[in-house]
């Protein structure tokens, strides 16, 4: 794999593990870095760091067995804090959920700067989700997508073909691949802008 890869699918993670404080993100950035051979950033380091003291602890003093799952949840950050709040595995399967709701607003057939009321009522209808919900979750998206694709930008990761087309390796699931179709349009608009 090359860098631009290694990139996508290590930061895209990392940017999410330190926005959310959510360790299911700094366990797919440790998974995607060690499987591409990639450094593993700091702030899963860290974070890894504090789980080894915290689970030592845990050894050191063991709860009794019922009481050991909750114990080692608690140790790798996975726990509520507060009532009320979602687990973080909650919250990683919703964002997934909602990441899937943008890209098929990019996979709608109005998906164009003119026609993005038509494609957000698309996406609705096929749905059930209400088209304010719909465009709320995409224009978030699509600032991630604008952030990552200034990042590749700015960092000189993209390569541009002698007519002007944006060249980018890329792997992952499907999903993935049409994450990074989005954000190389975005990098289109920079590009034009």
């Amino acid at each position: 794999m090359n860098d631009l890869t290694e990139i996508i699918y290590v930061e895209k993670y990392r940017q999410l593990f330190i926005e959310t404080k959510n360790p299911i993100y700094a366990w797919r950035v440790f998974q995607n870095a060690r499987a591409m051979r990639y450094p593993i950033p700091q702030e899963v380091l860290n974070y890894i760091a504090n789980v080894a003291h915290d689970i030592v602890k845990v050894a050191q003093n063991p709860p009794v067995p019922a009481k050991r799952p909750v114990a080692l949840s608690k140790a790798l950050k996975l726990h509520k804090s507060v009532a009320g709040q979602g687990s973080a595995f909650t919250e990683y399967s919703s964002r997934l959920k909602k990441r899937k709701l943008a890209i098929e607003v990019v996979q709608s057939e109005y998906y164009e700067p003119d026609l993005l009321d038509y494609a957000f009522e698309d996406v609705s209808k096929k749905t059930g989700k209400s088209k304010s919900a719909i465009r709320e979750n995409f224009l978030k998206h699509r600032e991630q997508w604008r952030t990552v694709a200034q990042n590749l930008v700015e960092s000189g990761l993209i390569s541009f073909t002698p007519d002007g087309r944006i060249e980018m390796a890329i792997a992952g699931s499907a999903d993935d691949l049409r994450e990074a179709a989005a954000i190389l349009d975005e990098i289109q608009h920079i590009k034009e802008a």
